[in-house]
């Protein structure tokens, strides 16, 4: 059957399509974003629990904790040197600081409690790294 001329092909979309194609794009352009932006906060945590492992280390290092032996004594005395630190400031906002603490259950036992603390938008947090020294001989903290 022959077309009239005076009628058209339809030709491009309709308002209500064209609608529905942006309504689709703006949802997986929010979807999009929402998975982005929790995808860098997680990235930023891994990134803090990783600098404070490093402060850490660092931390033990320049602030070890000593064990001295004194042969003058005659009871050749052991003595824990640089047993607590105060909160020391590192690069980044993060702080170290550890305490030595003589077990009541056996007093040859002392729990080093080693803590870095951050503050990250607001929140804080902590890495905190307990561990025991145990002694045979008499100590003195």
């Amino acid at each position: 059957m022959p077309r009239s001329p005076h009628i058209r092909p339809r030709q491009g979309l309709t308002l209500v399509e064209v609608l529905m194609a942006l309504a689709i794009l703006g949802l997986s352009a929010a979807v999009l974003m929402t998975a982005t932006s929790r995808c860098l906060a997680v990235v930023r945590v891994a990134n803090n629990y990783y600098d404070a492992r490093r402060i850490l280390e660092l931390g033990e290092i320049e602030h070890p904790v000593l064990v001295y032996k004194d042969t003058t004594s005659p009871g050749k005395e052991e003595r824990i040197l640089n047993p607590n630190v105060s909160p020391v400031d590192y690069p980044g906002g993060f702080l170290f600081s550890r305490t030595c603490v003589r077990s009541e259950r056996n007093k040859d036992l002392v729990e080093v409690k080693t803590r870095v603390t951050w503050s990250a938008r607001g929140r804080g947090g902590f890495e905190e790294v307990a561990s025991y020294l145990y002694f045979t001989n008499e100590i003195t903290l």
